[in-house]
C-alpha cells in the first residue's frame, strides 16, 4: 500500500488555535537549537539532548500505552530520517553561524513538505494558503543572506541536506501520526527509539566527547525536554492541519534563532533580522485569513 493510500486523514485547513500553538513550538524549537549551538562539542550537546528525550519518553510511554500497529513502519522510517537530520545539523553547525545554517535548513523544509503533503497525503491547499507559505519561506531564507559573505560551501551544503531530512521526517511523521490514533503515543515511541539509537551510536564512537560539567548536563538535558515538547506540539498539529502549513508555521522559529544569534552569540543582523521578521509575520497573517 502506498503512502497516499495509507494516510487515514486528509486535512486541508488549519484553525487559529492550532496556528498559535505551532508558532509557540517554533519558539521552543529555536531555543533548543540555540542550546545545541552553544556547546563547543556538538556530539556532547546532542548526546545530552537525546538523554533528556529518552528519559521523558521512558516515563511517558507506560502512561499512554502503544499506538496502532499501522504507524510502526512510519516510526521506523522517521527514526532513520531523524538520525540523519541530527548528523547533518551537527555538521552544519560546525561549519557555519547559527543565523546562517538554521534559516537555510528550515527554509527549504516547508517547500518540500508542502509538495510532499500534496503528493503523498492528498492535501489540496488554496491559493492564499500557498502564498502564505511562500511568504514565510521567503522571510526565512532572507535571514541566511546576513552571513552570505562568510558562508562556506560546506556550511551551505550541509544546511541544505539538513533541510531535506527535515522535510522527510515532517512528511513521514505527518502520515504516521494520523495513522497512530494518538499523537502522544506516537511521539513517545518515536522519541524513545530515536534517542536510544542515537545514544548507542554516540557512545560507540572511537573519539571521546568532552567531559561535561554539571551546568552543561542540566542545560543539555533540559534542551532535550524542550525539543521534545516542541516536536510533540507539531505532531499533535499534524493530526489536525495540513503538513506543509504546519511546517511553515513551525519554521517561524528561525526568526527567534536569528535574534538568539545576535543577542547570545554576537552574530550580526541588526535591522535586517527585524525586516525578515515582518515578512514572516505577514506570511502568518495570510495563513490566518486563508
Amino acid at each position: 500500500m502506498g503512502l497516499r493510500r495509507s494516510a487515514l486523514l486528509v486535512i486541508n485547513s488549519i484553525t487559529v488555535g492550532v496556528t498559535l500553538l505551532v508558532l509557540f513550538a517554533g519558539l521552543l524549537h529555536a531555543a533548543w537549537n540555540a542550546i545545541a549551538k552553544s556547546f563547543p562539542d556538538q556530539w556532547l550537546s546532542f548526546t545530552l539532548l537525546n538523554i533528556g528525550t529518552f528519559v521523558v519518553s521512558a516515563v511517558g510511554l507506560p502512561l499512554t500505552g502503544l499506538p496502532r500497529m499501522a504507524c510502526y513502519r512510519y516510526i521506523a522510517l522517521s527514526v532513520l530520517c531523524h538520525i540523519l537530520y541530527q548528523l547533518a545539523l551537527m555538521a552544519a553547525y560546525r561549519r557555519g553561524a547559527l543565523s546562517l545554517s538554521y534559516p537555510v535548513a528550515r527554509g527549504v523544509a516547508p517547500l518540500l513538505a508542502t509538495v510532499g503533503g500534496i503528493v503523498f497525503a492528498n492535501e489540496r491547499l488554496g491559493a492564499a494558503t500557498l502564498v502564505g507559505v511562500a511568504i514565510i519561506v521567503g522571510g526565512i531564507v532572507s535571514l541566511s543572506l546576513l552571513h552570505r559573505e562568510e558562508a562556506t560551501r560546506g556550511a551551505v551544503v550541509w544546511a541544505l541536506l539538513t533541510g531535506v531530512t527535515i522535510a522527510a521526517y515532517t512528511l513521514v511523521d505527518g502520515l504516521g501520526v494520523r495513522a497512530s490514533g494518538s499523537p502522544a503515543r506516537y511521539a513517545f515511541v518515536l522519541f524513545i527509539v530515536q534517542s536510544a539509537v542515537f545514544l548507542v551510536g554516540a557512545f560507540a564512537r572511537p573519539t571521546p566527547m568532552q567531559r561535561p560539567d554539571r551546568s552543561h548536563v542540566a542545560l543539555g538535558v533540559g534542551g532535550g525536554v524542550i525539543s521534545m515538547a516542541a516536536y510533540g506540539i507539531v505532531l499533535w498539529a499534524q493530526a489536525r492541519a495540513p503538513i506543509g502549513v504546519v511546517s511553515a508555521l513551525r519554521e517561524t522559529g528561525v526568526v527567534w534563532a536569528a535574534i538568539f544569534g545576535v543577542v547570545f552569540f554576537k552574530e550580526r543582523g541588526g535591522w535586517r533580522v527585524f525586516a525578515a521578521a515582518i515578512v514572516v509575520v505577514g506570511g502568518v497573517s495570510v495563513l490566518a485569513v486563508a
